[in-house]
């Protein structure tokens, strides 16, 4: 009988101790080798979701680093036979390369795929300059961008017009309550160039024919020719400076003709009026001429309407944040004014949301935008033989507008997976259509140098960018 139980002792030990030492498949072994055989998918664009395949990998992320055309990219997941990591942007070559590290950190394996991940560049929206605390607050911060620079409100922006190669790509940026600002986008730096101070309420700016004067209009408030309306700001002074310009009617938006005329807009009537000049600066504006007037298409008490030169001299597009459309008016370069404007897209009345072609589309709270020449469209299309489409914000619709020369008005970003949790609005980068979101889009410019729109995404407190890779 004791025989009998020492031989059970001895069976259930040894099977213990066979538990004990079996190895778990999800630590690395240094006994054994690091294997790689494949992964999967074989193509795909940025954040694909990317699965490595293999044998003692570990499951510690931290020590499996991973790079896919020189790209680095985070290790999400590992248990051992699977890393699981998504597809970086710009991993354009698509070589992948995988090091495991062991517990000492010391590097135990390194593997490079023959195969190479077939990468389709995306068009994606992300996040160029965003600063906020805990509870969403931001602050003006003067700077570099990897230095916490920051600049909460972006409204009108607009790039440096005597850009020439080789230069620092500069983008200038103004707020309705903060100033001018320079951003620096090849030293990745923000500057104030002056604050508000000396005027009421800056709503937009732009540049002289030539490029060496910045004008930019004042909300403040008066029916009459006793307050500036215009300032202006030179080159040669670095834009550090204002002075008066014009005296006039309170003002919102100007547009400056290449041949030297200057039309702005006012509240009452949504008014646009052509500057008649007195010989002198600052001009005193006595003799306003109306040019057109937004009551002349339907009722209209006041607008904030905002001006936007087509790139030919040839027309203006204009958009109202209190009316639901876009307006187009005609310029005669001989009498040099501009003819009785018309609704292109969307309603003046009827503000919702809603792809379409001229008037069947819908709007809420358009702002800024800006005209985008298409390659594709060769010598012009559509009844203007036009080479250019026209994009532009649209605030309380937390989105960005494509408007094509046949008038078809198409969403291009923001507002993404809405029936998730019935909200168009938030804070997301990543694909314009599927992924994006924007809370108050406001402000909105175009670097066809780089191909990169610039946005000024109001309540997200920050710049947002969109590309295509």
């Amino acid at each position: 009988m004791k025989n009998h139980l020492i031989t059970a002792l001895i069976c259930c030990l040894s099977f213990i101790g066979c538990k004990d030492d079996k190895v778990d498949s999800t630590q690395y072994d240094p006994s054994q080798p690091v294997v790689f055989t494949d992964f999967s998918p074989k193509e795909g664009g940025m954040r694909t979701r990317l699965y490595i395949e293999g044998s003692n990998f570990g499951s510690d992320p931290t020590k499996i680093h991973i790079t896919i055309g020189g790209e680095k990219t985070k290790t999400i997941g590992a248990d051992g036979k699977n890393i699981y990591c998504m597809v970086p942007p710009k991993a354009f070559n698509g070589i992948i390369n995988v090091r495991v590290d062991g517990p000492d950190g010391q590097t135990v394996a390194e593997h490079t795929f023959e195969q190479e991940f077939l990468y389709d560049p995306a068009t994606i929206v992300g996040t160029l300059l965003r600063k906020v605390d805990e509870d969403n607050n931001s602050a003006f911060q003067e700077g570099s961008f990897d230095e916490g620079a920051s600049i909460p409100s972006n409204d009108c922006m607009v790039f440096d017009p005597q850009y020439k190669e080789g230069d620092d790509r500069l983008l200038f940026s103004s707020n309705y309550y903060d100033g001018l600002h320079l951003i620096n986008l090849t030293q990745r730096t923000v500057k104030r160039l002056f604050p508000r101070t000396g005027y009421s309420t800056m709503y937009s700016f732009t540049f002289s024919a030539d490029g060496d004067t910045l004008l930019f209009t004042d909300d403040h408030g008066q029916d009459n020719t006793t307050r500036a309306n215009i300032y202006y700001s030179l080159r040669r002074e670095n834009f550090r400076r204002i002075r008066p310009y014009n005296y006039g009617k309170t003002s919102y938006s100007l547009v400056y003709m290449d041949d030297g005329t200057i039309f702005y807009t006012t509240w009452w009537e949504g008014k646009v009026y052509k500057m008649i000049r007195n010989g002198a600066i600052p001009n005193i504006d006595d003799n306003a001429e109306v040019a057109f007037s937004l009551s002349q298409i339907s009722s209209v008490g006041g607008s904030h309407t905002i001006l936007f030169k087509h790139p030919s001299n040839k027309f203006m597009y204009m958009l109202s944040d209190g009316l639901g459309a876009v307006f187009r008016a005609d310029y005669d370069p001989v009498a040099k004014t501009f003819g009785n404007p018309t609704v292109i897209a969307g309603n003046m009345n009827d503000k919702n949301f809603k792809e379409g072609t001229g008037g069947a589309a819908r709007f809420k709270k358009p702002e800024f935008g800006v005209f985008v020449k298409n390659e594709k469209y060769g010598e012009g299309i559509g009844p203007d033989q036009d080479q250019y489409d026209f994009y532009f914000c649209d605030r309380d619709n937390h989105c960005i507008w494509k408007l094509d020369p046949y008038g078809v008005a198409s969403l291009v970003a923001g507002r993404s997976n809405e029936n998730a949790d019935g909200r168009v609005w938030g804070y997301v980068d990543g694909n314009p259509l599927n992924e994006a979101r924007f809370n108050q889009p406001s402000g909105l410019a175009y670097d066809p140098d780089e191909d990169i729109f610039y946005i000024g995404d109001i309540d997200n407190k920050g710049i947002r960018y969109m590309t295509t890779e």
